[in-house]
């Protein structure tokens, strides 16, 4: 059976009803996307509106703890006569602990948009999934699972009102089933003729015995798109941009200058709901107008894109200045507080100095600058790990020394993740290429810079704290003074 991108969907639904739709669909990427694609799917199965409603059921998240129920619910003829759907909508069968991003980031956006009691069934789930229990949910546990330096690891607070909540109305974590194992038996065996299973998700094992299953019996349409910043990252999400607003102003007669595109781009970014939510404004804003311009696009949005942190850190990391002061004033402007912003500084501060750290080592004189990504991994990374276990051990010496008698008998192994962690430079060796970028990036730093730069966050630190100066002045004049060429 095929697998398909999305850019490839519209051929495939037009010929789909002149075959055998496959029994089972797996519908995976951009939210806004899969919800268009499963749309297409049933509209194909099923063109009959009225059938629909009869005979196409959706499954959400907090009801597909029954697996058993649900495969009962498959193999069973529907009451009407036709084809029969059943749909789990934003499943999470393929949630582990090396993809729960996307998982966390449903979970932190139902509790904000509607409160610890819509968060709670998806945020236990999701516990299961990772096999987590609420007594067992920690602030080190929460800051390790849910916590990421990137997204100013601080910021897990929402993490700890959901499993007050939970506790508080005596909600329990559901007993962890393989349903993934479940369904992939019941696929394997097979559904009644004319009934079909659509799976919808944004997060994707491709790993797991089920995609496989899937693959093998059924069709998975890709509706991914690159999330990166990178230009060939942003020219794919411009171009899926483009199509997709061609499309709907084709519907309404209308076009759209360029630059007013591009505008558009850089106030939404890669958001569809709130591009195409955008646009519709702008169709009816220009009325009986074709052209829809620049003056427009000025006249009626208002900027939506939250920069990313890891944005302001790359552009501190290049040493971009106008960049770098954008993205301050941007996050400043998006709500986060003026010390997030100087901790996520300071934190990749710290690990440029780290990796100079090693370039200046005995191992680093094997780098070279500007060196090949290929070379890096096979040349600079088994020394990069060998430096990492080598500062781990230092740890471990400098702990243990510090420690009783008896706390040394109790503990004599033992030493702290989090002072391993950021002391070591390759936190994960099997993906390397953040490594080599961060060592690209080191190259554009001195140690003496990195040491003036530590030390223009201290007296920053210091006026923010206690001198009553405006935050975005002096945040502006310390990414001066950290980009700033000596």
């Amino acid at each position: 059976m095929p697998e398909i991108p999305y850019s490839a969907l519209q051929k495939y639904v037009q010929d789909l009803p002149k075959t055998n739709p496959a029994p089972v669909f797996l519908i995976f990427g951009e939210e806004f996307l899969y919800q268009e694609a499963v749309r297409l799917i049933v509209n194909a199965i099923i063109p009959d509106k009225a059938a629909q409603r009869q005979n196409y059921d959706v499954i959400h998240p907090k009801d597909q703890g029954d697996m058993v129920g649900i495969i009962d619910q498959m193999n069973t003829y529907s009451f009407f006569s036709g084809k029969k759907i059943i749909e789990l909508r934003d499943a999470t069968l393929f949630v582990s602990r090396q993809n729960q991003d996307n998982q966390v980031q449903r979970v932190r956006q139902n509790f904000d948009d509607s409160g610890p009691e819509k968060a709670a069934p998806l945020f236990l789930n999701l516990l299961s999934r990772l096999q987590l229990d609420l007594s067992g949910l920690t602030d080190a546990a929460i800051m390790d699972k849910f916590g990421s330096e990137d997204d100013l690891a601080a910021d897990v607070e929402w993490v700890k009102k959901l499993a007050a909540f939970c506790r508080e109305t005596h909600q329990a974590v559901p007993a962890a089933s393989d349903d993934a194992e479940r369904l992939k038996a019941a696929i394997e065996r097979g559904f009644p003729q004319n009934n079909f299973l659509i799976i919808s998700t944004d997060t994707i094992d491709k790993r797991k015995g089920l995609y496989k299953t899937i693959k093998n019996c059924g069709v998975i349409i890709d509706c991914s798109v690159a999330k990166g910043n990178k230009k060939a990252d942003q020219d794919e999400q411009r171009r899926l941009l483009q199509q997709h607003a061609h499309r709907l102003l084709v519907k309404h007669g209308k076009e759209i200058d360029a630059t007013a595109f591009d505008n558009m781009f850089q106030m939404t970014g890669f958001d569809l709901r709130t591009f195409t939510n955008s646009l519709e404004k702008l169709i009816d804003y220009a009325k009986g107008r074709e052209r829809i311009t620049a003056g427009d696009v000025q006249a009626v949005l208002t900027r939506t894109k939250q920069d990313p942190v890891y944005e302001l850190t790359g552009a501190v990391s290049e040493r971009d200045t106008v960049k770098s002061l954008y993205h301050v004033n941007s996050l400043l402007s998006s709500g986060y507080h003026y010390l997030q912003v100087l901790t996520a500084i300071t934190n990749q501060i710290r690990k440029l100095m780290i990796t100079r750290g090693f370039l200046e080592s005995s191992s680093g004189g094997a780098w070279q600058a500007g060196m090949g990504f290929d070379r890096f991994k096979s040349q600079i990374l088994p020394l990069v790990v060998k430096h990492d276990e080598t500062v781990i051990r230092q740890v471990q010496a400098h702990q243990m020394a510090f420690k009783g008698d008896g706390e040394i008998s109790r503990q004599d192994t033992k030493t702290s993740p989090k002072t391993a962690t950021d002391l070591i430079i390759a936190k994960n060796p099997n993906n390397p290429y953040p490594v080599y970028q961060q060592f690209l990036r080191s190259d554009k730093y001195t140690t003496a810079e990195l040491c003036r730069a530590l030390d223009c966050l201290h007296q920053a630190d210091v006026k923010l704290k206690t001198t009553g100066q405006s935050p975005v002045l002096v945040l502006e004049e310390l990414v001066l003074k950290i980009c700033e060429k000596q």
